[in-house]
């Protein structure tokens, strides 16, 4: 056998050959794992990539180990017999696989590997018989036997392994079948003798060459099975370590939890204990014996709920006589309980101590009892309570205390002298301080103020904060002189700064005071005409306490009827628009028109700008106004023969609306005009409310192509830091400087310094107020870029049909 292999073969081939079998077989044995662990149609699927993996193995290798063969002349095949052997190789096969992986017993598994082995078998005599050869080929019957008894039972001992668990025995079941294709192959080999054979020429052949280019097509198919069943092994390995994983985390877990409901058990709160028929305890835990007093090594199991309970009072404290009585009584009201059909009560057991006891039937005459200590609860039920009636952060009265003291306090007035004053407090700076120093600075504050409220009051005196910096307070007094002692009193504590890391904080406050029952008797009125009282308050800047006037409510009684009727005019569209020019201080050239909001109110006439746009921001129109006036200016100026600029105001209120973006898009989309003929004019006050998201809606507009002014410049903060922030088309001059610009060197001096920062910046100018040749002047002296005023033009229509249009008195 040695001589054969070292004569008769090429030592390279045959270990080429070797090592196809071998990754072939490997590829067979991790497919058929595959195939044994899917359901349905995978498994099918599975047996035959595994059928066509071992059987082009086998095939591929049977043919090398021909190439490797040195018969002493070329060797050429038939190309049908040839495909016929594959063919051959890879359905027996797969017969063997699939009778191995649905086996339910190792038998099965036996049978599948012998198939394989009739495999190997068959496809090799079928693949000698492709050779193309003039004569016979001489075979030796014993070695033809031992070659097909080798790959049967080998095959059938590889498959008796291969499916066990574990890396080891899968290899070994691949060098099992691994030995079974090379022992049945040059087993054969060495049984057949060609010395009486001689090539065929003519006639259809495949040629050796072109057989070795197939058989390393067949190789490479073979690797590749090879390789997707390495990478399929080590993705089910890693699914198997994470599926162990998550198993050994579900039962870590459910020992976790059991542990958990142990310790619940022994430690629960509340003391348990069953009771049997007969009325002896038949199981308590710790906890029953810790709340009635009682040592843990005492004995409770058999006593009686009577006997239990005097046991508890005596360790208490109590004798035995008065523990008796006591533990009858009872244990009496507890058994009428039970007989009842179960229920609970409330056991007070010193003046700071309660249980609750809950007695429930479970059944052929036992029961339960639970004991639970609830004088915590009780405890917490009071500072909920206290909590629910008084501001967390300060601990004086809330809202809902103090609306219940002052309807004590009204109901309690007669027809005597004592009086009851309302007082509304607010402090004055203090969102500087929040902004300044932060919420923990107001914080610190509002403790410091409720602190200094409470040493300061005196029987019949109460201070409360409802929100933020408001607070309310309640006198009750007979003369003025104590009322009067009471509101300084107020007025010190507000007024005396306060120590806040390292800095000393001014607070101050404004203070309005309404008097029942010379100001109503009515709470939510007390409080209103205090309320009253108190932006008279803050409106004035030499007094810090007001007392309610009848005044006072007509004014705000007549805001409220001009906000009612703004509303009306909004659904009624009573407004109408003026216009005033803008012009060129250099060339007098119109550079646009601002556009101007008239009112004309049913009964009241003309009301000016200035009056009822507080009371529309106020009472909630502003937007809708803004709206309104923004439509319409806009429908109006696409209309125009020549392509003007128009300058539309807008308040704070609308500034803080992200809806305005959407609200300028859509009224350029809907009147055509083009967004550089639009221009929206912003003071500085309004964006200081808010500055971050006023300066958002501020880009997102200027992203639309609308021009953005700062109106009102050089009143208010006139911030540098403002002009910095945003990029501003324009600046605009407030006309309170053009009053004196011509008489006055401060004034101008100021207006110089205005035009050279817009100068400096790139930013152009526009100077309001305008009205004498004087003030024209003296802007064009300094480069002034634009104005606007009475003289040169007032607020009104256009006249668009004598050209270029004319400007109509409002």
């Amino acid at each position: 056998m040695l001589d054969f292999f070292l004569v008769r073969h090429d030592l390279p081939f045959v270990l080429l050959a070797a090592l196809v079998c071998l990754i072939a077989s490997h590829a067979c044995i991790g497919l058929m794992h595959h195939a044994r662990q899917a359901d349905g149609r995978m498994r099918y699927v599975w047996n035959g990539v595994s059928a066509l993996a071992v059987g082009l193995g086998i095939w591929a290798t049977h043919f090398i180990a021909v190439l490797a063969f040195r018969p002493g002349f070329a060797l050429s095949y038939d190309p049908g017999v040839t495909a016929l052997s594959l063919l051959i190789a890879i359905l027996v096969c797969g017969g063997g696989i699939g009778l191995a992986v649905h086996s339910k017993g190792r038998l099965d598994r036996v049978l599948g590997g012998a198939t394989v082995g009739v495999g190997i078998s068959t496809m090799h005599y079928t693949g000698i018989a492709a050779l193309m050869l003039e004569g016979d080929i001489a075979w030796q019957s014993g070695a033809v036997t031992l070659s097909v008894l080798a790959g049967i039972v080998l095959s059938a001992l590889a498959f008796a392994v291969t499916l066990r668990p574990g890396w080891r025995w899968s290899l070994a079941a691949a060098g099992l079948l691994t030995a079974a294709i090379c022992a049945m192959h040059f087993t054969a080999m060495a049984a057949a003798d060609f010395s009486k054979c001689l090539p065929m020429s003519g006639g259809a052949d495949i040629d050796a060459g072109l057989m070795a280019l197939a058989v390393a097509l067949i190789s490479i198919l073979v690797l590749a099975a090879a390789i997707g069943s390495l990478v399929l092994d080590e993705a089910d390995r890693r699914r198997t370590a994470r599926e162990m994983a998550r198993r050994a985390e579900d039962a870590a877990r459910l020992a976790e939890a059991n542990e958990r409901l142990n310790l619940a058990l022994t430690h629960m709160g509340q003391g348990l204990a069953l009771f049997g028929a007969n009325g002896a305890l038949q199981l308590h835990n710790e906890r029953l014996s810790e709340l009635l007093g009682l040592s843990q090594g005492q004995a409770l199991a058999g006593a009686g709920l009577e006997e239990i309970l005097r046991r508890s009072f005596m360790a208490l404290g109590a004798a035995a006589p008065e523990a008796a009585r006591r533990a009858g009584e009872l244990a009496a009201q507890y058994h009428q309980l039970i007989e009842a059909g179960g229920g609970e009560v409330v056991q007070p057991v010193s003046d700071d101590r309660a249980f609750r006891v809950r007695h429930s039937p479970a059944g052929n005459g036992a029961w339960i009892t639970t004991v639970e200590d609830i004088s915590e609860s009780r405890r917490n039920a009071a500072a909920i309570a206290h909590l629910a009636h008084h501001d967390p952060l300060t601990g004086l009265p809330n809202r809902i205390r103090f609306d219940e003291i002052l309807a004590v306090e009204l109901a309690a007035l007669g027809d005597g002298e004592t009086r009851l004053a309302v007082v509304a407090l607010d402090l004055d700076r203090f969102k500087d301080i929040n902004d300044g120093y932060g919420h923990a600075a107001g914080d610190h504050v509002l403790q410091q103020l409720a602190a200094r409220f409470g040493a300061l009051l005196k029987e019949g005196e109460i201070v409360a904060r409802l929100g933020g910096d408001e607070f309310t307070a309640l006198k009750s007094f007979s003369s003025m002189h104590a009322l009067r002692d009471f509101l300084a009193r107020i007025e010190e504590a507000v007024g005396t700064r306060i120590a806040y890391g390292g800095n000393m904080l001014a607070i101050g406050g404004s203070i309005g005071v309404a008097i029942a029952p010379d100001d109503g008797l009515d709470s939510s009125k007390l409080l209103n005409n205090a309320d009253l009282a108190l932006y008279r308050a803050k409106a004035e800047l030499d007094r810090h306490v007001c007392y309610y006037e009848q005044e006072m409510d007509e004014a705000a009684r007549q805001r409220r009827a001009m906000g009612k009727d703004l509303w009306q005019a909004v659904e009624n569209g009573d407004f109408h628009l003026v216009f005033q020019v803008q012009k060129s201080v250099t060339t007098d050239a119109v550079t646009g028109y601002e556009v101007l909001l008239r009112w004309d109110r049913p009964g009241h006439g003309m009301v000016p700008p200035s009056e009822f746009i507080p009371v529309a921001e106020e009472c909630g129109a502003i937007n809708a106004i803004g709206a309104w006036v923004l439509h319409h200016a806009c429908r109006e100026a696409a209309t125009w023969p020549e392509p003007h600029k128009i300058a539309v105001n807008v308040s704070g209120l609308q500034l803080a609306q992200l809806e305005l973006v959407d609200l300028v898009k859509m009224v350029l989309d809907e009147s055509g005009l083009a967004p550089s003929r639009l221009e929206l004019e912003v003071t500085e006050t309004a964006i200081i409310a808010d500055r971050k998201r006023a300066l958002a809606v501020l880009n997102a507009i200027k992203a639309l192509g609308v021009s953005i002014a700062i109106d009102d410049f050089g009143t208010g903060y006139s911030s540098l830091d403002t002009l910095r922030s945003f990029p501003f088309d324009k600046i605009k001059l407030d006309r309170s400087f053009m009053v004196e610009v011509g008489r006055d060197d401060q004034a101008k001096a100021i207006v110089r310094a205005i035009l050279a920062l817009g100068k400096s910046l790139s930013i152009p100018v526009l100077a309001e107020g305008v009205e004498t040749v004087e003030q024209m002047d003296v802007l064009r002296a300094e480069g002034c870029t634009e104005a606007q005023g009475f003289l040169l033009g007032r607020p009104g229509r256009i006249d668009w049909t004598a050209m270029p249009g004319r400007l109509l008195m409002a």
